[in-house]
């Protein structure tokens, strides 16, 4: 089951979060220009975001789908 496109809830919040905050996106465009293999983990990394809290979800979350993340991360300058 899906949610908005999505893989589920969680992963939808976090990247809807990411994509709708000016400061993590330009975060995460900063990132994706440096980076040789971006990476949503690769990310969280780089900015400092470990604890961070999106929507009410961990950044970390169990649930959330890191191919899905890095697929936004690396498409986030395309």
């Amino acid at each position: 089951m899906t949610y908005n496109g999505w893989t589920n809830w969680h992963t939808y919040a976090v990247g809807s979060n990411l994509m709708n905050d000016e400061g993590l996106y330009l975060e995460a465009c900063r990132y994706e220009r440096g980076a040789v293999a971006p990476t949503w983990q690769g990310f969280i990394e780089s900015a400092g975001l470990e604890g961070l809290y999106l929507n009410g979800v961990s950044v970390s979350d169990c649930n959330l789908d890191h191919t899905e993340l890095t697929e936004l991360i690396q498409e986030i300058n395309a």
